[in-house]
């Protein structure tokens, strides 16, 4: 634990997951070390908002958003990678920020970024290279985005955690209607990476190889989103969800929520039904 001179917690002072392996077992959880959150907030106004919502995780309401100082990539856009622009603006959100570099193309940076909450029953629906990195016809569209990774889970089996929800689009092989692996960088993988060539076809034909699929030699951009699990940026206890009087409106009454993609029609506190 990190404290400063008079004793006050600054940081949990941990490394994280990226420093947790997977010898060490189930990651730890919030409760692991502060106990439940029914005996943490017993006898607090919030008493009753805990009690009465058995499968949020800790992080929904004590991460209310991400970036709060520093801002975060919320939209990345591959197919503009390659052009030359002189100058590059400054991202609209955060000035300090390039809104497009060569090698990767268009960004969008955000401050306060509202995390998305989905169901999480401990396993991920991820595309993986040779196993489920095609798609289907349809798919890959703005309105119908490739889900390249998402937590697994329903009402039935899982808690509700918070992700950040991450868009764009990345080149793929849309004649095998499948998300390519691109060779970037270096000549291990072959003589034109594409940050050395600029050349799309080349870097995935090299790419495909490498990753042992087939390329059809047809090259496009396909729209896809991921989900990006949020455990850190832990906020001040008086900036928690619900810490007003634990008041229903940081999270009910305002379209705050996704609701359908956690097994609602709408809003439960506002007419909303669960989806059959």
């Amino acid at each position: 634990m990190k404290r400063d001179l008079d004793g006050n917690l600054l940081s949990h002072g941990i490394g994280g997951m990226p420093y947790h392996s997977i010898d060490e077992g189930v990651m730890r959880g919030c409760d692991d070390c502060h106990g439940s959150a029914a005996n943490i907030h017993a006898g607090t106004p919030v008493a009753i908002t805990v009690n009465s919502h058995p499968t949020l995780a800790c992080q929904v309401c004590h991460i209310p958003a991400i970036a709060r100082e520093t801002s975060t990539k919320t939209e990345w856009y591959w197919d503009t990678a390659g052009e030359v622009r002189d100058p590059i603006p400054p991202d609209a959100n955060d000035p300090t920020r390039p809104s497009f570099d060569r090698k990767k193309g268009d960004f969008v940076w955000a401050f306060d970024v509202r995390p998305s909450l989905r169901f999480f029953s401990g396993t991920w629906d991820k595309t993986v290279i040779g196993v489920s990195d095609t798609y289907a016809e349809g798919e890959g569209t703005i309105d119908n985005p490739i889900v390249l990774g998402a937590p697994v889970g329903s009402r039935e089996d899982g808690m509700i955690y918070p992700y950040k929800k991450m868009i764009g689009n990345q080149p793929a092989d849309v004649g095998n209607r499948r998300i390519l692996t691109p060779h970037l960088f270096g000549t291990a993988g072959g003589p034109t990476p594409f940050w050395g060539n600029w050349d799309w076809v080349a870097a995935l034909t090299e790419g495909a190889a490498a990753s042992g699929v087939d390329f059809s030699g047809e090259v496009g951009f396909v729209y896809t989103e991921m989900y990006l699990s949020v455990n850190h940026e832990v906020a001040p206890s008086e900036m928690a969800y619900g810490y007003d009087n634990g008041g229903c409106t940081d999270c009910h009454f305002g379209n705050q929520i996704e609701w359908t993609a956690l097994g609602w029609t709408g809003d439960p506190a506002d007419g909303g039904e669960l989806i059959p």
